[in-house]
């Protein structure tokens, strides 16, 4: 799930959240694939039993092939039941109201900084401009700010998310509006994305391409 889920629900008259049916049912076919394997595993389980009592070889290998053939049911089992679980939870994609173009996540950071970092990026990522937060510190082992882009390419649309980590085990969260990038701020956001944020970015092309500020709510 993406970390800024919630901030998006917020905003229904912006972005919605509906099934993708190409997702779904690559996930669905992954499962029939594994319960075809199961079924042909029962049907055949003498003489794949057979097969394993004469395998010869290293001592290592003829015991993997003897405890495969009892594992192998369970693990064929709770990889159908994961895909059955994925296509429900990761067969939705958010896409953008008005158009219907869907919204691709191109990236997610954990950084560290709390409350400081998260309204020091909130600044930067509204100026539209890639070269005024890039390149991205590297992650840290704990994280208390989540960053994601996405991008609805269709509509030369991007937008970067905060989300603040706060409190007991980070539980208490806030939420930046989804910062948008258009026209040229999109274009240099799209190539900072290719070179994967790491690196400091070009800024837009056309002057005075910065993004209206809105203040971050909670």
């Amino acid at each position: 799930m993406a970390a800024f889920d919630k901030g998006f629900a917020r905003h229904p008259e912006r972005f919605q959240r509906g099934r993708s049916w190409p997702r779904t049912i690559i996930f669905l076919l992954l499962a029939v694939a594994a319960l075809v394997a199961l079924v042909y595993r029962a049907l055949n389980f003498g003489e794949l039993q057979d097969q394993a009592a004469d395998a010869t070889g290293s001592v290592r290998f003829v015991a993997g092939q003897r405890i495969g053939l009892l594992v192998s049911p369970i693990l064929l089992v709770l990889v159908a039941a994961a895909c059955v679980l994925a296509a429900v939870r990761w067969g939705k994609v958010w896409s953008l109201a008005p158009t219907g173009t869907p919204l691709r996540k191109r990236h997610w950071r954990g950084l560290s900084g709390g409350r400081q970092l998260f309204t020091d990026l909130d600044a930067r990522f509204r100026t539209g401009d890639p070269s005024a937060f890039t390149p991205l510190p590297k992650p840290p082992s704990h994280a208390d700010v989540d960053i994601e882009f996405w991008t609805a390419d269709a509509d030369r649309v991007g937008f970067a998310t905060l989300v603040l980590h706060e409190g007991k085990n980070g539980k208490e969260l806030t939420y930046s509006e989804p910062i948008p990038f258009e026209g040229a701020s999109y274009d240099a956001l799209k190539a900072a994305l290719a070179k994967g944020l790491d690196e400091r970015a070009a800024p837009p092309a056309v002057p005075g391409a910065s993004v209206p500020s809105t203040p971050p709510a909670s």
